[in-house]
């Protein structure tokens, strides 16, 4: 029974070079998603700044084919395929990370052994939930903030206490 539990355990070891090369393809995505959401937000004050621009010098908003206009500026304003794409990604991410954590096959391994590929599973959901904000910084609700901080908060707790070592000796008693 334990050389069948020690096997099981050794094949799972054999797996995490495929895990860990999963966990940069999904860094690769998430720091893509990052950057895009940098040129996202150039792109949305170029597009604010030409919407304001025309309705300066339209004067009204009412002119036939203007509402057609504001429709398209505000379709690529909002892009929702980008959203799409984030929640794909964000699945990807931390789909890996709750199997590596709460799958029962994968508990058979000691926590010690999984834990910095949780981790930063967990770290890269954040970066990529960080990048929803980055186009529009200002119009972001307060409770996207809070969920950043806390999720943060949680992670860098967790991985401390999880990691933090014993410092007493348990006792033995006879």
């Amino acid at each position: 029974m334990d050389s069948d539990l020690a096997e099981k355990i050794e094949k799972l070891e054999a797996r995490f070079p495929r895990w860990e090369k999963w966990l940069y393809a999904c860094y690769g995505a998430v720091f893509m998603m990052l950057a895009h959401s940098f040129i996202k937000a150039s792109e949305n004050t170029a597009l604010t700044k030409a919407l304001f621009f025309i309705e300066s010098k339209v004067g009204t908003t009412n002119l036939p084919g203007f509402s057609q206009y504001y429709t398209n500026l505000a379709y690529v304003y909002l892009s929702p395929w980008r959203l799409l794409i984030w929640l794909i990604i964000e699945m990807a991410v931390l789909v890996p990370a709750a199997i590596l954590a709460f799958h029962s096959a994968w508990r058979k391994i000691a926590l010690a052994r999984r834990l910095n590929l949780i981790f930063a599973y967990l770290l890269a959901g954040w970066v990529n939930l960080l990048s929803l904000a980055v186009p529009d910084p200002r119009s972001v609700p307060d409770g996207y903030n809070t969920i950043i901080v806390v999720y943060l908060l949680a992670m860098a707790l967790g991985y401390g206490w999880l990691r933090r070592k014993k410092n007493k000796a348990e006792e033995v008693f006879p």
